[in-house]
């Protein structure tokens, strides 16, 4: 699914991450990394992250699986730039 010049505001980018990641569809997205970094992941799908009990950041990290890489990783929330094509926003 591609969203060419669209605008998405950041929760419905993950809630359609999940949606995508529940019925198994890649997506691609970017983010910033901490360090300010600019971070283009390719084939992704996500994974169960922290429970709150586990994590006081549970609420705020993504849990993901690079595709490409084979690696799980984890990206802050907010700093989520876009979705596919569409740009997020907060």
């Amino acid at each position: 699914m591609r969203y060419l010049n669209m605008n998405i505001h950041y929760m419905t980018a993950i809630r359609r991450m999940k949606q995508f990641s529940e019925h198994e569809f890649e997506f691609s997205f970017e983010y910033y990394t901490l360090k300010g970094k600019r971070k283009t992941v390719h084939r992704a799908i996500l994974n169960k992250g922290y429970r709150n009990d586990q994590s006081k950041k549970a609420k705020f990290l993504i849990a993901y699986k690079d595709l490409d890489k084979n690696e799980n990783r984890q990206f802050h929330r907010s700093l989520l730039m876009k979705l596919n094509e569409a740009n997020v926003y907060l």
